[in-house]
């Protein structure tokens, strides 16, 4: 986007603050000119005295604008340029009043302007605008501040990320305020759905990334993703969207990343049934670095029954009996609609037992209240001790009860929303891989978790791209340009000790169309590659430091220190510790 269009953007912010003043100061402004007018004119042509008492010439235009300016304003100068007459002295005293009361009425005026609620946004609106254009490094635009939203907004914040938030509940924004982040983020107290208020959040803007949509309005979630696209082509769209006909009209519009947080979850499941350490390997790689790795869970391919057939029950009895599974459906609301086996709530132990609770082997509690879910759980669990339990968590504020109850599998929609955003957003290159895993046998998932598990030291490890070019790979590009090779087992070799190998591995390499899953050691990288590469953070550093440095190369190529000698392998067993 054009720096004018951005300076546009600013101007046209301040402009409706002028605008709004001007519109409501109209009549007192025009007042006062009037005032200011005719007290001006009738004194400059009322006849004064001389020293003597004689007539003289009035005192002109000037000294009578100059006269009526301070009597306006402080009253109390005295009779300049000479004592005026009996006539000057009665006009003076209709002056004094006149120009009292057109101020007063304008000042009243003028706080009333201030108070004003269309006035005050305006004058946010234009602070949060100029404050947002100045940011001059990526920034993100989040639109909704539920529990999805602050999860985002906190991840980002973690991840060192701008970002600027667009919430319509005050007392979203209000809550927000009180959290700590590293830099206080503009909010923005409006409708997304507008155009203008997106505009105005800084999405013309050439720092702008993405837009995340997570309102709880698929509509709006449409609208933030339709807007975007027509607006600014090249900002990355991702949106939460709940309807399956909303997510594939926006897929098919303008969405980069469309998640269902039921439709997801409901394929993990059946995931996790029929394939779990690949269950466990998309999970890692989703994960948030830092956060404890996930624990393996081998859900029984038996018998299952779905308490709740609204959407989310309506996803996981699709995906379930899609993987050839026997599944028994309980739900009161949509028994008359078909598709229900057993009417009841669940929560009686009367509507588990016609379901056949004591002989499945798994049941999800499904249900729109946290309350009634974990009901289900506990009642499922004394019917029968040993069945395999999935809840559906809706509000982060229950965790407490979740977490005292010990279900074997949560789902928790606002938390699987913000592991895909902020994945996608730190690895662009990870939803390519994450579609390829789908050919890895289990035997292969597990190897590679394992990996994973050993660089995070039993946390999720770091992810992230490198693109070798010339700004972040100088040594490496540097090497390339003059046709030596470099291998994906160099860029992997410890810096510090090239006898051994980095804690990092390389996913995948993208080539132009081609794709290379998991590259061998002996793969030679080539300029413009980008490589996905999971690690520890000193595995981190180790490749960055191959990458840039020039005696960090040389050395794992050849063996041979360079320009550094010993004093750059001390200095690079010092940073590794």
């Amino acid at each position: 986007m054009p720096a004018s269009s951005t300076r546009q953007r600013r101007q046209g912010a301040l402009t409706d603050v002028f605008y709004l003043i001007l519109r409501r100061m109209r009549f007192p402004l025009l007042l006062l000119i009037g005032i200011y007018a005719v007290c001006t004119l009738g004194l400059s042509l009322i006849p004064g005295v001389d020293a003597q008492g004689g007539p003289a010439d009035p005192m002109g235009m000037f000294n009578a604008f100059y006269v009526v300016s301070f009597t306006g304003t402080t009253i109390g100068l005295g009779e300049i340029p000479q004592a005026y007459s009996t006539a000057q002295r009665m006009w003076m005293l209709g002056t004094i009043y006149a120009t009292v009361i057109g101020w007063s009425y304008s000042l009243v005026n003028i706080l009333a302007l201030l108070q004003e609620d269309a006035f005050q946004n305006a004058l946010r609106q234009a602070r949060g605008t100029r404050k947002i254009y100045s940011i001059r490094e990526p920034f993100y635009i989040v639109v909704g501040a539920g529990e999805t939203g602050m999860l985002v907004c906190h991840g980002l914040d973690r991840l060192h990320l701008r970002f600027v938030v667009i919430e319509r509940d005050e007392d979203r924004l209000a809550r927000l305020r009180l959290e700590e982040f590293h830099q206080d983020p503009p909010l923005i107290a409006a409708d997304a759905s507008q155009p203008q208020v997106l505009s105005n959040a800084g999405l013309v803007s050439p720092h702008c990334r993405g837009v995340m949509a997570l309102t709880d309005d698929d509509e709006k979630n449409q609208a933030v993703a339709v807007t975007t696209r027509l607006l600014a082509p090249r900002v990355a769209v991702l949106a939460r969207i709940r309807n399956r006909d909303a997510e594939t009209h926006i897929g098919v519009f303008g969405g980069d990343l469309v998640v269902n947080p039921f439709q997801r979850f409901a394929r993990q499941l059946a995931s996790a049934i029929t394939a779990p350490e690949r269950y466990r390997l998309r999970e890692t790689l989703i994960g948030l670095e830092g956060e404890s790795m996930p624990e393996p869970h081998q859900p029984p391919r038996g018998k299952w029954i779905m308490c709740g057939f609204g959407r989310f029950g309506h996803a996981v009895v699709d995906e379930l009996r899609g993987a050839g599974i026997d599944v028994t459906v309980i739900d009161v609301a949509h028994y008359d609609e078909g598709g229900v086996d057993v009417r009841g709530s669940g929560i009686d132990s009367e509507s588990l037992l016609a379901a056949g609770v004591k002989e499945a082997d798994g049941i999800v509690a499904g249900n729109a209240s946290d309350t009634k879910n974990l009901a289900i759980a506990v009642t499922a669990r004394d019917l029968n001790p040993g069945i395999f339990v999935v809840t559906r968590q809706n509000q982060t504020a229950n965790a407490p009860l979740f977490d005292t109850f010990t279900d074997d599998l949560c789902m928790v929609p606002s938390h699987i929303v913000a592991q895909e955003f902020l994945a996608r957003i730190t690895t662009p290159l990870l939803g390519q891989y994450l579609r390829r895993i789908s050919q890895y046998s289990e035997k292969e998932c597990k190897l590679l978790c394992d990996r994973l598990a050993r660089y995070g030291r039993g946390r999720i490890p770091e992810l992230w791209d490198v693109v070798l070019r010339r700004n972040g790979a100088e040594a490496v590009c540097a090497v390339l340009k003059q046709g030596g090779p470099v291998t994906v087992g160099q860029l992997l070799t410890d810096p510090s000790s090239r006898g051994w190998r980095s804690e990092a591995v390389v996913l995948m390499a993208r080539r132009g169309n081609r794709t290379i899953d998991r590259p061998g050691p002996e793969h030679e990288l080539a300029l413009g590659d980008r490589l996905l590469i999971a690690g520890s953070d000193r595995g981190r550093r180790d490749v960055e430091s191959v990458l840039r440095n020039p005696n960090a190369l040389s050395y794992v190529q050849t063996g041979q220190e360079g320009n550094g000698g010993a004093l750059w392998r001390w200095a690079s067993r010092l940073a590794g510790r």
